[in-house]
């Protein structure tokens, strides 16, 4: 007879160590090999938010790789490492220019880990750190993995279509629409349960929303875009009934986002577009024809 006990992955609850299935979802419980490949990856990032950590070391690296491949800009300019904008590389990271260049669908996920200087990546990186440490642990890693790549892609497209309308295109990228997705999921959380202090935490959202786009020259459609389907994801997400029976499910929907993430990025790299990008201006010149 077995001894001891162990969690179930999927809902959370304690069973013994010899039941093969959990007694409270009902789902099979992995075997040895299971086992160890979760117990590695929870030793790798933590069991608290595992995904939070690997997106802002994601972003991280993509920063650091991005400011190598730019160091001449640096030594010409120092302060391009806190506030430059170096086009050539954040197109070829996965910035999305929509309209302004040539449509490529894939870089509306792969604009989410480009940021722009040292200050954008620095407020960035800690408001995801902040919200994730929030977020993660209540609705489960997959549900959090949709709701921020989610809302930064809807951040991006609504902003593409923006710009467009108001004719003021422009490269843009950074993890703000999905973290204004996220504070959108906290919103909805609040009102999902009644809780009063949802109209105190929307005041403060508009607040700093509006600081924000006054005095430094932020995304604001993308952060609209973000927020505005951030709020019903989290309502839906609070209001769910028995919502271990799904987490297998959101947790392979996970899976499959981080590998579309990366492959988001290999498909920025592999594209002629950032080949045409004017690194002063920032605009793209006809496609050259690519030799046999």
């Amino acid at each position: 007879m077995a001894h001891g006990s162990r969690i179930c992955p999927s809902c959370g609850a304690l069973n013994a160590a010899g039941d093969r299935e959990c007694v409270r979802c009902d789902r099979r419980m992995p075997g040895p090999v299971g086992s160890f490949a979760l117990e590695l990856f929870r030793t790798a990032l933590g069991r608290e938010y595992p995904m939070t950590k690997l997106y802002i070391g994601l972003q991280v690296a993509i920063f650091i790789f991005m400011t190598l491949r730019g160091a001449q800009a640096l030594l010409e300019d120092p302060t391009n490492l806190l506030l430059g904008a170096n086009y050539v590389e954040a197109a070829r990271w996965g910035a999305t220019a929509g309209f302004y260049g040539r449509v490529e669908p894939f870089r509306y996920l792969s604009a989410v880990f480009v940021h722009f200087g040292a200050l954008h990546i620095g407020m960035n990186m800690m408001a995801l750190l902040s919200l994730g440490r929030s977020i993660e642990p209540r609705i489960g890693s997959g549900r959090f993995v949709l709701a921020f790549l989610g809302t930064g892609v809807v951040g991006f497209v609504v902003s593409d279509y923006w710009s467009l309308y108001t004719r003021s295109l422009a490269w843009t990228a950074g993890a703000s629409g999905g973290l204004f997705g996220l504070v959108g999921v906290l919103l909805g959380f609040l009102v999902a349960r009644r809780d009063p202090a949802w109209r105190e935490f929307l005041f403060r959202i508009v607040l700093i929303g509006v600081v924000l786009g006054v005095m430094l020259p932020v995304n604001n459609a993308a952060h609209a875009g973000g927020f505005i389907v951030g709020f019903p994801t989290g309502y839906l997400f609070q209001r769910e009934s028995r919502p271990w029976r799904r987490t297998r499910w959101f947790d392979g929907l996970a899976v499959l986002l981080v590998a579309a993430s990366v492959g988001s990025i290999v498909l920025s790299h592999s594209s002629n577009l950032w080949r045409t990008v004017d690194p002063v201006t920032g605009r793209t010149v006809a496609l050259l024809p690519r030799h046999r």
